[in-house]
């Protein structure tokens, strides 16, 4: 009874929690951007080292932006494919949803705390988790085209999971990088420019394979 009750639920409800969520996260993202303290600036030349001193958060709060961003554009396009959710898809989700709430706190931690390589490791760890969730729930949506308007086709599906994968590798890298250069981890996530072209590429490509017919090993 419970089973038939979570699958009967609208997509809508889904969408709009999602929406909630990514945009509360987005904005609490700003939060850590503070304003220098009134003893601290007695010139312009303060105010101007004081606002310099804020770039680590303001890079932390720039990367972090845009891969939530990116995150939400591919729940959205996954999404116009479906037509009712399951239990499991459900259950996806909301664990994604956990993981794109814990990014304000990821964030703040990178941007306050970036010379120490733990702050780094969480931050890459929160990013890592929530491609893979995402990953998970691009992978259920191709394989189970009864839930959908009409089947992901197979060059959308590479494509998703190209970007997706290659967050996971740039998460790494971060870790790397600030295990030899303390708070340039970051940096590492600037990659991003140059997948996410190549993972359109790959969804431009003509569809050769039918979805339905389970000749593409996932």
């Amino acid at each position: 009874m419970q089973n038939a009750v979570t699958s009967s639920l609208s997509k809508h409800r889904i969408e709009a929690l999602t929406d909630g969520i990514y945009a509360v996260a987005m904005t609490l993202l700003v939060i850590e951007l503070k304003l220098p303290a009134h003893e601290l600036v007695h010139s312009q030349q303060d105010l101007v080292v004081a606002v310099i001193n804020l770039l680590p958060k303001f890079i932390a709060w720039v990367i972090s932006f845009l891969v939530l961003a990116l995150f939400w554009l591919g729940h959205h396009r996954s999404f116009q494919l479906v037509r009712h959710v399951d239990g499991k898809l459900v259950a996806l989700n909301l664990v994604q949803l956990g993981l794109a709430s814990l990014i304000p706190f990821s964030s703040a931690l990178s941007g306050e705390f970036g010379q120490i390589l733990f702050s780094q490791i969480f931050y890459s760890a929160n990013m890592a988790l929530l491609a893979v969730m995402a990953l998970l729930i691009t992978r259920y949506i191709f394989r189970h085209p009864e839930l959908c308007v009409h089947p992901m086709p197979v060059n959308i599906y590479r494509g998703t999971r190209f970007r997706i994968i290659g967050l996971i590798a740039i998460s790494i890298v971060a870790v790397l990088i600030a295990m030899v250069i303390p708070r340039a981890g970051n940096s590492a996530f600037m990659l991003m420019m140059f997948i996410t072209p190549l993972s359109r590429r790959i969804e431009a490509r003509a569809d050769t394979h039918s979805p339905e017919t389970g000749t593409l090993s996932v």
